[in-house]
């Protein structure tokens, strides 16, 4: 990713908790602070949230380590397109 001429890595991550019911639901969250083990957990909180309810979804979810404030709505798109892409 290229910001002000420079260009960027971004670290993201990904988890499916549970792939006995596919597809694997569940989003991606955009936070400085998030790490590995907090995407883990979270896909696992969807898997169980999916079975309470009971939609045929395993748990899953996305991370990307940066602050949504520092990026412009145009950036963010093209960094979820290509997160989603290298997936």
């Amino acid at each position: 990713m290229e910001k002000d001429g420079k260009t960027v890595m971004i670290r993201g991550y990904r988890s499916q908790h549970s792939r006995h019911r596919l597809p694997c639901k569940g989003g991606i969250r955009f936070a400085s602070e998030v790490d590995l083990q907090e995407v883990e957990a979270l896909s696992a909180l969807m898997t169980y949230k999916c079975a309470v309810v009971d939609v045929p979804f395993g748990g899953g979810k996305g991370g990307i380590m940066i602050n949504p404030k520092d990026w412009t709505e145009a950036e963010l798109e093209r960094i979820t397109r290509r997160f989603t892409l290298e997936l």
